[in-house]
């Protein structure tokens, strides 16, 4: 009985209408910042995929309700063994929303790359060049704050091959 009526409340919850929620406004400067899982491969791996942390920070300026710029550090990185890797990249970004009353958005952008690799005594690090793409919901839980889940995907490019992560997690944005 307690799971019927807990399923009966969950359902009721996700079905309130849309102007009863906190409204979808987009407007000005904003910021947001995330953590989440994420999952490297290389050109060169054989399929293998190496599992780390994802973080990302971008802030910018509002187009449109439709439309977002600003600039985003996207960053990987694993330590085991006294060995730290981190795969980051960093450049314009352009959010667009499909509805611009919803919070689902689509994310691309070109941008630096970085691979870095500390061993301790010395480091190793190359640049490049990254696109990403990615998406997301700010789901508001307030007028100037929304949770964002999301999943991105950064593609890297460098001299020595190329690498890409995968990463989903959640993030904070205002407004």
């Amino acid at each position: 009985m307690r799971h019927f009526a807990f399923t009966l409340l969950l359902a009721a919850l996700l079905t309130v209408p849309a102007h009863a929620q906190n409204a979808q406004t987009r407007e000005g400067f904003w910021i947001s910042f995330g953590l989440g899982y994420g999952s490297l491969g290389c050109d060169d791996c054989d399929d293998e995929r190496t599992s780390g942390t994802n973080l990302y920070l971008r802030m910018g300026g509002t187009l449109s309700q439709r439309a977002l710029i600003g600039g985003e550090l996207n960053a990987w990185t694993k330590s085991e063994d006294g060995t730290t890797l981190t795969v980051s990249s960093i450049g314009p970004v352009f959010m667009f929303y499909p509805n611009p009353s919803g919070g689902l958005y689509l994310k691309g952008g070109l941008g630096l790359a970085n691979i870095s690799i500390d061993l301790g005594q010395f480091d190793i690090e190359e640049n490049g060049a990254s696109i990403t793409l990615g998406l997301g919901y700010d789901a508001r839980v307030g007028q100037r704050f929304a949770l964002t889940p999301y999943f991105d995907i950064v593609a890297s490019n460098y001299d020595g091959g190329s690498l890409n992560h995968v990463s989903f997690g959640l993030g904070f944005t205002w407004p």
